[in-house]
């Protein structure tokens, strides 16, 4: 039986153990634990906590969005004008670059306090998708593979 079943269930054998006595109340629990393959403890909770209502399908809410695609668009460009540092080194070249960046693309107040707040694991997780293959993190010393 599965759980949209079990809890068919206990919905329609609620009302009826409520007002059960107790040599009935046993009944209903050996069925119980029979049919649905409940402990017997657990369908006693069940069965005594609050009444068990329609299966709700829970919805993920998540955080909303802290960077803009323009933000995120901006740090990429840098990124690769920098030759591809990796994103402790990218933090700390942001605020000497910042009269490059906005001589080269005009940026908004708002999108630079952004770009400078933005931590480096931030950083890597928006930098993740767009990194070439060819920058694979490796120091390019004698264990890089290359014969």
């Amino acid at each position: 039986m599965g759980n949209k079943g079990r809890w068919k269930l206990l919905r329609a054998i609620y009302e009826g153990y409520r007002k059960a006595g107790r040599t009935e109340k046993k009944v209903i629990l050996s069925e119980i634990c029979a049919n649905a393959g409940y402990n017997r403890k657990y369908a006693i909770r069940l069965l005594n906590g609050p009444r068990p209502e329609r299966y709700k399908s829970q919805v993920r809410r998540g955080r909303g969005v802290s960077y803009s695609q323009e933000v995120v668009a901006l740090l990429t460009a840098i990124w690769e004008a920098a030759g591809y540092p990796w994103s402790v080194r990218l933090k700390a070249l942001l605020p000497l670059w910042m009269p490059w960046i906005r001589k080269h693309y005009r940026v908004r107040p708002e999108i630079e306090r952004q770009l400078l707040r933005m931590s480096t694991r931030q950083m890597d997780r928006r930098l993740r998708s767009r990194r070439p293959s060819d920058v694979d993190g490796s120091t390019g010393g004698p264990n890089r593979g290359i014969c």
